[in-house]
């Protein structure tokens, strides 16, 4: 069966050391990080990334102008962090708020205006969604119905982020291709409209030595401090996987960053131009494994078509699958 690599891009304005925002708020990572180095290079191998945009960059005149004219295929959709959303919104140094944290109602508005917002500005409903912080909750699901999304992507499988201030936020289990998901309980599979797309995350092939297995990080589909060559055999590895575990089903690898992560100094992860041109270089890598592989790179929200609802009516289900399969 085939198999499709997503690139998902988390996008938000500059930051710097221990992802402090700069101070007025700046937007290289999508003037100059979108615009003028990830999209080129994706469209040179025909490439469809999608571009999870935070309320601040929506509302930011010139970024949302660069985006809504960028040049060759691609998908826009949307990326809560809670501090630049109304109501309450603010301008945080860090963003360190969890989704799942804010009272039903809070999360409820601060979602519809993200949406919104997205909505006047480009003219069309965003129909994916990325938490920030991957910071999906019980309430989340529900919320994302009712505004129209298709596809949601924020559970990290075999990641638990009690350590980073989350305790109970745990996809441990959660599967690692996509599924329909509870509506409470997101990791899980449930009976959800909307399609989970997992990020891809293996865990270290050491993971289940006791003590020592504990302390191994799991490894990340991501070009941040990844070589291209590690996630080549990381990619294979999911396919292998989801191949053995359900044959004949499409695999879909999710790889993900921050577009202020390829330019310098806007990010913990670069501090100069060598360093930013070094994720560009391993992102290039895993663009270049999958065209030779003839895996083809589409949007989070063209996922939707290939995983149709268990819900929809069966001739419904049909006609989805059939556009999924021969979509661009």
């Amino acid at each position: 069966m085939a198999s499709y690599l997503l690139v998902t891009i988390d996008c938000e304005c500059d930051k710097g050391p221990k992802w402090r925002s700069q101070r007025p708020l700046a937007f290289a990572g999508v003037l100059e990080g979108i615009a003028g180095r990830l999209q080129p290079l994706f469209s040179r191998y025909g490439a469809k990334p999608t571009y999870l945009l935070s309320a601040e960059v929506i509302r930011d005149e010139r970024s949302a102008d660069a985006l809504a004219h960028l040049k060759g295929d691609h998908e826009l959709g949307t990326h809560l962090h809670g501090e630049f959303a109304e109501p309450g919104a603010f301008e945080p140094e860090v963003t360190d708020a969890f989704q799942r944290d804010y009272p039903r109602d809070v999360e409820a508005a601060k979602l519809r205006y993200l949406t919104e917002l997205f909505a006047r500005t480009f003219g069309r409903q965003p129909t994916s969604f990325r938490a920030g912080r991957f910071g999906i909750g019980p309430h989340s699901i529900p919320i994302l119905e009712e505004l129209g999304y298709a596809v949601e992507s924020s559970v990290t499988p075999h990641m638990d982020w009690a350590p980073n201030g989350a305790p109970g936020l745990a996809f441990l289990d959660a599967p690692t291709q996509p599924y329909h998901p509870d509506p409470v309980h997101p990791g899980r599979p449930g009976s959800s409209p909307i399609l989970e797309v997992p990020l891809t995350i293996r865990p270290h092939p050491l993971g289940r030595l006791p003590v020592v297995g504990t302390r191994l990080e799991p490894r990340w589909l991501r070009p941040t401090r990844t070589s291209s060559e590690a996630m080549i055999r990381l990619a294979q590895e999911e396919i292998r996987s989801a191949n053995a575990a359900v044959p004949g089903r499409p695999v879909v690898l999710n790889a993900m960053f921050h577009n202020v992560e390829i330019i310098p100094d806007a990010s913990p992860y670069a501090k100069n131009e060598r360093e930013a041109r070094a994720i560009l270089s391993r992102l290039e890598g895993l663009l270049a494994f999958a065209r030779a592989e003839g895996i083809r790179v589409i949007g989070l929200s063209d996922t939707a078509a290939l995983f149709p609802s268990p819900n929809a009516p069966a001739a419904a289900r049909g006609t989805e699958a059939a556009r999924g399969h021969g979509a661009s």
